[in-house]
């Protein structure tokens, strides 16, 4: 694990268990959090029991399960994620859901963010400046690929060239995402103060410039404004096996 933030470490393995998704422990006070679910290794565990194990765990949408069932049991969490997503799981059932903003500490509010999928949602942690957990609503693009209003997701030849990404853009399944509702949920999260997004796959795809820690509002403005997007299909890339 590596800490980005105080008290916040982003667990950087990736797993086609939760679709290339990473995940988050943050130690809080009240019971520590961990956000999305990944398979850990035996060293992040040892970590966070050092730590005093979890309290809850927060799913920001259902492609971010992943090992939600078996770490909800080896670590005694409350499961925790929106209605709309609930249902799609396989394995176990939440502890709790949600439908409306919800506040899971005095300084930690849930809030759904639907359009990615159905019950994606993010948290916000008002803490310092305010951290954003966004789960897959965000993600990095390039200018190199942007195609009409979505950025198609690059080939072989591409990948050989491409730059740097360098900008925020909303994140499209083309499965099942809703893009009205993405854009509205996104123009909702600018009633609330967040500096810090931290994202499902923060350095995926490479060369990704990893969470966003600062300034991170203007990004989503910015997102907002320009209106671009990516377009995301394929949950079996190579990639994701490395």
């Amino acid at each position: 694990m590596k800490e980005i933030l105080p008290g916040i470490y982003l667990i950087g393995k990736y797993s086609l268990k939760s679709f290339g998704n990473s995940g988050y422990f943050v130690a809080h006070e009240e019971g520590n959090i961990l956000v999305d679910a990944p398979e850990l290794s035996e060293a992040d565990s040892s970590f966070i029991r050092e730590r005093g194990g979890l309290s809850k765990i927060f799913i920001t949408h259902v492609r971010a399960f992943g090992d939600a069932c078996n770490l909800r049991s080896k670590f005694g969490a409350a499961l925790i994620m929106h209605e709309s997503d609930a249902g799609l799981v396989k394995g176990c059932a939440p502890d709790s859901t949600f439908s409306t903003e919800q506040p899971l500490y005095d300084d930690v509010v849930l809030i759904p963010t639907p359009g990615y999928s159905p019950g994606s949602s993010c948290m916000l942690f008002r803490r310092g400046k305010g951290v954003l957990f966004c789960g897959d609503m965000f993600w990095w693009g390039n200018r190199d690929r942007y195609s009409s209003e979505l950025m198609s997701w690059p080939t072989e030849e591409d990948k050989r060239t491409w730059n740097l990404a360098d900008r925020l853009v909303l994140n499209v399944n083309l499965l099942d995402s809703d893009i009205t509702a993405m854009k509205e949920s996104a123009r909702k999260l600018m009633n609330y103060e967040f500096d810090a997004i931290l994202m499902s796959h923060p350095n995926y795809p490479p060369r990704a410039r990893g969470p966003v820690l600062s300034d991170g509002k203007n990004a989503v403005r910015e997102a907002l404004e320009t209106g671009k997007m990516t377009q995301f299909t394929d949950w079996t890339r190579q990639e994701l096996r490395n």
